[in-house]
């Protein structure tokens, strides 16, 4: 049996939203979901359909896995799915030279090897398996299938392939919507690759309307409504997504064309397919995530937020590298430098030994050593259990930190927070937030527990196993005669407010 996932994992998130249809009914998807952002955020907001009808339907045949362990199956099969689509991407792209045929072709596939291994086991995996949504991993598992099938719709239009195309967009933004900007990214770095700077017009706009009809039937699931509240979310440095889209629009083009203009005149003298689509894809990410990082270094978890997307690109560039030198050496052989040879491939050898040995021993202390078997003595389950005991039907709560991802997995308890704050309908509970846990006036606070409907509020102090200690002034608490301190053990308290 597998448990359950880290303290830190997103899980949860998916748990509660599949838990929710499988006692209410797959008709609840067209209402609202009760238990998250003051209740007026649409279901079908939250997560698309295909997760969901998936884990429900996997749950009924396999009765005896939990939802948790049905999730983290899932994202470990399409992991090494996506793998495999590395890996046919990648031998897609590898350069074919006729006169060389049999040992191009060779030299494709071992590439294409290669950096679907080093997808599988790169050094962002483990942080991959302990802090990223487990629904966006698996979507982007399926993005290198749909990158695969645009590159040959470049190379050639078929309508049946422009088909296909068109069903593998939709159907990974119906898994997850937030995986649009990656697509959009990664076909923009595919056409650039395969059709250079020159004569892209024609291929751009077909492009555009590839995205057009994924996102049109896609949107028979999310409504219009959706993309118009992600455009008004704070996303980034809290701007909204508009906002960012126009920032990003001023810095983004600017900084691709002059990273693009110094590598490609000094470096990339002849055209190579899969080294161009490497470099256009790993200098968009560093670019996002290092405009992340300028915009709040503190805040890690935002600027590494694009971890899936550099870890199949430093997957891709390290097979490049190690394929080219298994390259030279086999040229090196053909010269009879056998000593250069023996020396290159022990090397080799001897660093891809050292990585997956290292390798084994972080998954194994970070990700596998993390998972958890008792759930009941973590803080999320205890704090839980403790409010589904106090707290009468329909009460709201107040949560911050990982309690907030964990609670709707257990228990049908209504809070004001929930799992993806970008869809959100309600905003108040933003202002709200902030003022609670950041705020040094503790009137202020009460003020806006009342306005929110709360009836319990959930602090943790330094003291706490809890993850995230996302209150910066916890002891404002103490002693306001409108909060009764109804629970208090290991740096954890709940308040009562007083009506």
């Amino acid at each position: 049996m597998i448990g359950y996932p880290a303290q830190t994992s997103l899980i949860p998130i998916q748990v509660a939203l599949a838990k929710f249809l499988e006692n209410q009914g797959f008709l609840a998807a067209f209402g609202n979901y009760p238990y998250w952002y003051l209740g007026t955020t649409p279901f079908r907001f939250l997560t698309g359909p295909i997760l969901p009808v998936i884990c429900l339907t996997l749950h009924r045949v396999f009765s005896s896995l939990s939802l948790f362990e049905i999730v983290f199956l899932l994202i470990a099969a399409c992991w090494m799915l996506g793998a495999v689509g590395v890996y046919l991407l990648v031998r897609e792209l590898a350069p074919l030279r006729p006169a060389k045929r049999d040992y191009v072709r060779g030299t494709g596939n071992w590439v294409a090897l290669l950096s679907a291994v080093f997808y599988l086991f790169g050094p962002i995996v483990p942080f991959l398996f302990r802090f990223s949504d487990g629904l966006y991993l698996i979507a982007f598992s399926f993005l290198p299938f749909t990158l695969l099938m645009y590159l040959r719709l470049l190379r050639r239009w078929k309508r049946k392939t422009a088909i296909l195309c068109i069903i593998l967009i939709t159907f990974i933004i119906l898994l997850d919507s937030l995986i649009i900007p990656s697509l959009v990214l990664g076909m923009g770095a595919v056409l650039l690759a395969q059709a250079g700077w020159k004569k892209v017009e024609e291929k751009l706009k077909r492009s555009l309307w590839l995205m057009a009809y994924g996102l049109l039937l896609a949107t028979f699931w999310y409504t219009p409504g959706y993309w118009l509240t992600l455009l008004g979310a704070p996303s980034l440095a809290g701007k909204g997504l508009a906002g960012v889209i126009i920032w990003l629009g001023k810095l983004l083009p600017t900084a691709l064309a002059f990273g693009i203009a110094i590598f490609s005149v000094r470096f990339f003298k002849k055209r190579n397919l899969l080294r161009d689509f490497c470099f256009y894809w790993l200098f968009i990410y560093v670019c996002l995530t290092l405009l992340r990082f300028l915009s709040d270094p503190d805040f890690w978890l935002d600027w590494m937020a694009y971890g899936i997307e550099l870890q199949m690109g430093i997957g891709i560039a390290l097979g490049v590298f190690f394929e080219d030198r298994r390259r030279k050496s086999e040229d090196g052989f053909r010269r009879q430098m056998t000593e250069g040879r023996q020396k290159i491939s022990f090397q080799s050898s001897i660093f891809l030994a050292l990585y997956f040995l290292l390798f084994t021993f972080v998954f194994n202390k970070y990700v596998l050593g993390t998972l958890q078997r008792d759930i009941s003595q973590t803080v999320e389950y205890k704090i839980g259990s403790q409010l589904s005991k106090i707290a009468k039907s329909g009460e709201r709560v107040f949560l911050s930190g990982t309690t907030a991802f964990w609670l709707n997995a257990f228990f049908d308890i209504p809070q004001v927070r929930g799992g993806k704050d970008e869809a959100a309908i309600n905003q108040s509970w933003r202002k709200a937030v902030w003022e609670i846990r950041e705020g040094t006036e503790p009137e202020k606070s009460v003020e806006w527990l009342k306005k929110l409907g709360v009836s319990y509020l959930v602090v943790h102090t330094d003291e706490s196993e809890e993850y995230y200690h996302d209150f910066s002034h916890p002891e404002k608490f103490e002693g306001v005669e409108e909060l009764e301190k109804v629970y208090d053990e290991g740096g954890d308290k709940i308040y009562k407010l007083e009506d």
